[in-house]
């Protein structure tokens, strides 16, 4: 965050309709323009030739998974239009929170207990 308000800072008009990104003369970023004029030399320039930009969407999609976001948090912040949907495209990262449940659930069940056994 601190970084897309410096960016915003040093290269956006202080105003709400200002472009987070915009093209050479201050306009809106064109898809052949950009792709040509600057994801391609920069994907190139890093070794990830074939990247594409929808590509960097599900990267972060997978890291609101591994960050713990459920599929409903996921859903709504990815804007799919239903949870259904993102299970269906990403439940497959979720597969790996399997394992923690039995520890999760014992270590709820030791609290339940151990609250019901303490002497009054």
């Amino acid at each position: 965050m601190r970084e897309l308000e410096s960016h915003l800072e040093q290269y956006a008009e202080n105003s709400p309709e200002s472009l987070v990104f915009s093209g050479p003369k201050g306009g809106p970023l064109h898809r052949a323009g950009f792709r040509r004029s600057w994801w391609k030399p920069a994907v190139l320039a890093v070794g990830l030739s074939g990247l594409k930009f929808h590509e960097l969407r599900h990267t972060f999609v997978a890291l609101w998974i591994a960050a713990g976001a459920n599929p409903k948090e996921v859903s709504v912040r990815a804007g799919h239009s239903s949870v259904a949907f993102t299970l269906d495209r990403y439940g497959h990262l979720y597969e790996d929170l399997q394992d923690e449940i039995p520890d999760r659930l014992d270590t709820l069940l030791s609290v339940q207990l151990a609250s019901h056994t303490r002497p009054r």
